[in-house]
């Protein structure tokens, strides 16, 4: 794992996440020799997401919501709209 000081890893940032996304390899940021963060590649999926999205499709199917159905205005927004001289129904 290379280290970079903070100035160096403000200076050359774009650079930087270009190398770690490529080369798969992090970077220590440091600041007066204490490491302060890492930059890191970002992996395919998190540890553990292939189980939560099998147990959430368990319990709620793979049913997509249905976001085709038309969506009424309540009555009151209609009025609000009215008042506020904007367009409505």
């Amino acid at each position: 794992m290379k280290a970079l000081g903070m100035f160096e890893a403000k200076t050359r940032l774009s650079e930087v996440c270009e190398t770690v996304a490529r080369a798969g390899k992090a970077y220590v940021v440091t600041r007066r020799g204490t490491a302060l963060v890492r930059i890191e590649p970002i992996r395919e999926e998190a540890p553990g997401m292939t189980a939560r999205r099998a147990a959430y499709r368990a319990r709620y199917g793979n049913e997509e919501p249905d976001d085709t159905v038309d969506f009424e205005v309540p009555e009151r927004s209609r009025e609000t709209r009215h008042l506020n001289g904007l367009p409505g129904d």
